[in-house]
């Protein structure tokens, strides 16, 4: 059984939600609540985030967490960083997965050589190296999309969260198994934000480094895919995310 901090939601078909970096679970998914009105969401804080314990910040490690998550069944949904970990999470155990879906995981090791791919590493790399703390290196990741430094300085629970991102595993080190996800018996869904509130340096920036990674996943993984409007890299957010995931489980079971 995993030491990590879990929240459940609701009751009904379980669903295991992952978050990415710069927020713990029930900060991630707060607008998913209402779906707990006929399924169980299983909500969790990766190792350093939230309340769960101090852990190495490892995508392997924590796909190795969150599948201990799927006995029994379970729908499985990650977003950014924890999109990557629900990747490979769902090739150790494929069997488990009643659906995959991610939003805009940052799956970069498929997409390398990429103009816009390599410009996006090295400036989220140049934001982790010259860092000085989690705060800091919130302020440096933000402005590495693209977007405006944003205007306050994480405290409390947001900035372990941000010292956790700051000290956790490059994602574009990730080995995604594509050819496991290919012959999956589940479906996925892959989601990406529209980006079309999105500051211009943000589009040329972000949006042209995270698209081609859910391009490749829909080719090769034979993953649907949605565009989310009135969204940047957060589509969970938007306001037909909800309407559109609870479909598709549907669909699924």
């Amino acid at each position: 059984m995993t030491d990590l901090h879990v929240d459940e939601w609701g009751d009904g078909a379980r669903v295991v939600l992952v978050h990415g970096s710069m927020a713990a679970g029930r900060e991630t998914w707060h607008d998913q609540r209402p779906l707990a009105d006929d399924h169980q969401l299983v909500v969790l804080d990766r190792r350093s985030y939230g309340d769960s314990p101090d852990g190495d910040g490892d995508f392997e490690r924590d796909a190795g967490d969150v599948a201990e998550l799927l006995d029994g069944g379970a729908h499985l949904v990650g977003n950014s960083y924890g999109g990557v970990v629900a990747l490979l999470a769902a090739g150790l155990r494929p069997e488990s997965v009643r659906s995959l879906t991610v939003v805009e995981p940052p799956a970069l090791g498929l997409v390398r050589g990429r103009e816009a791919v390599e410009e996006f590493i090295g400036r989220v790399d140049a934001a982790r190296r010259e860092a000085s703390d989690g705060a800091d290196y919130a302020r440096r990741f933000i402005t590495s999309f693209g977007f405006d430094e944003p205007e306050r300085r994480p405290a409390g629970r947001a900035l372990r969260a941000a010292t956790a991102s700051w000290r956790e595993r490059p994602p574009w080190e990730a080995a995604v198994p594509l050819a496991t996800l290919e012959q999956a018996p589940f479906p996925m869904l892959v989601v990406r934000g529209a980006w079309d509130v999105a500051p211009p340096t943000a589009r040329r920036i972000g949006r042209a480094a995270l698209h081609p990674v859910c391009d490749v996943l829909a080719e090769h993984a034979r993953a649907r895919t949605l565009t989310v409007p009135g969204t940047s890299h957060a589509a969970q957010r938007g306001v037909v995310f909800n309407d559109e995931l609870h479909a598709f489980w549907e669909e699924a079971s």
